[in-house]
């Protein structure tokens, strides 16, 4: 008997990780889709394009019939990645996220 094989597959809603995600199905592992929310800012229209994106992701985890998690790493990408690199001026930032 073949172990079963694991992976979570990270889901940008894209074209590119759906494709991954399908790939490795064939191939006969356990796929995991797993959407990574990193950031929460509104577009011009007052939309969050990551909401978008989630609902892209979990829809293609629906077709191919794969359990979907949704994780959120805003603070974490704030804190850690995006903090202390902003150049703009300090009243542009109060804009972004976390601040």
């Amino acid at each position: 008997m073949q172990a079963l094989r694991h992976v979570v597959c990270s889901l940008s809603g894209g074209v590119d990780s759906a494709v991954a995600a399908l790939l490795l199905r064939r191939r006969g592992y356990q796929v995991t889709g797993v959407f990574m929310k990193n950031w929460d800012s509104l577009d011009e229209h007052g939309v969050c394009t990551a909401d978008k994106d989630c609902e892209d992701a979990y829809r293609v985890c629906q077709i191919l019939d794969i359990p979907f998690h949704q994780v959120s790493y805003v603070k974490e990408y704030w804190n850690d990645v995006f903090r202390g690199r902003c150049h703009c001026h300090r009243s542009l930032c109060k804009n972004f996220p976390g601040r």
